[in-house]
């Protein structure tokens, strides 16, 4: 679905227009193979290029073809099947700015909906924007991690934690991962940005470029220390799991060993052969007054080197 925005500082209020026009945003949406073809022949945009905006792996990058300039990123889509990150292309030209989506999201539902100023035809600042977004999806989720770490930490001193929370260790861990790997590279494009060579900056631009690089390399950081924290609890519960194994196949010897001795001293004297006491009728009360001492002595034994 392509959607065209356009504001002016004058009107200053984002409107969806029918054609792009010089100082409009192009935003596409889930893209089929003839959008792309009329956004190619429309805007004089490479066509294979486009195409790599729905490789659902495609890293970022930035790269330029007959003045436009192509820059590949990824933004956080925790909601994804086999990723937890979608890529971006946004696509910087004389006249527009055109951002493709593989899937929708809510990316940019605070700049459609009015509670971030767009204005379209700030071209450059409108770009900023767009990354200062992509940035905001990463924050959004790294603080809903932390605060998963927490209860997962509170869980796992109060009592065992399920299979399922074990799991989701892993998840985390494999979204951390995929964090530092969408935004180490992400960080690169944004300093060959700020070098000017692609776009005109404006000193407050280059600040804005600055804060962002700045931002980025704290949610790589950020992403890393959630990666360590997240490693750290999951070995931290498999020796937990590890240790009450052991303890659990302990308690479960110690109890075959304490069975064994009444059941072979009962069976010796079960053979059909004379035993001692065959005679005795307190021969029962007897047996079992050893048995009871024998099991007595073993249990205080254990208990004394602590093998219970």
């Amino acid at each position: 679905m392509i959607t065209v925005y356009h504001s002016t500082a004058r009107t200053r209020e984002l409107t969806t227009i029918d054609q792009a026009k010089v100082g409009s945003w192009v935003h596409v949406v889930e893209p089929s193979e003839k959008e792309l073809d009329q956004l190619a022949a429309e805007l004089s945009l490479e066509r294979d290029i486009l195409s790599d905006a729905t490789d659902l792996y495609e890293a970022p990058r930035v790269e330029t073809e007959d003045g436009a300039t192509y820059v590949f990123t990824r933004y956080c889509h925790p909601g994804g099947e086999d990723t937890s990150t979608e890529p971006l292309l946004i696509i910087y030209t004389n006249n527009n700015i055109i951002t493709i989506m593989r899937s929708g999201g809510s990316l940019f539902d605070l700049m459609i909906n009015g509670q971030i100023e767009v204005l379209t035809t700030q071209k450059t600042k409108t770009f900023l924007q767009i990354l200062e977004q992509i940035n905001r999806s990463y924050r959004l989720r790294l603080t809903a991690v932390s605060r998963h770490i927490l209860r997962i930490r509170r869980e796992m001193r109060q009592s065992e934690i399920s299979t399922r929370e074990f799991l989701s260790f892993i998840e985390l861990e494999e979204d951390m991962n995929e964090f530092v790997s969408a935004l180490q590279p992400q960080s690169l494009v944004i300093n060959a940005l700020e070098s000017g060579k692609y776009m005109r900056l404006y000193d407050d631009d280059r600040d804005l470029v600055e804060d962002l690089n700045l931002d980025t390399n704290e949610l790589i950081e950020q992403s890393k220390m959630k990666l360590r924290t997240l490693i750290n609890l999951r070995q931290a519960y498999e020796a937990i799991a590890t240790s009450s194994l052991n303890r659990t196949f302990r308690h479960l010897t110690s109890i075959a060993i304490f069975l064994a001795i009444p059941t072979t001293i009962s069976g010796l004297y079960g053979m059909n052969v004379i035993v001692p006491l065959h005679d005795n009728p307190k021969a029962f009360w007897i047996i079992a007054l050893i048995i009871a001492a024998v099991v007595a002595i073993t249990v205080n034994i254990f208990s004394r080197r602590k093998w219970l």
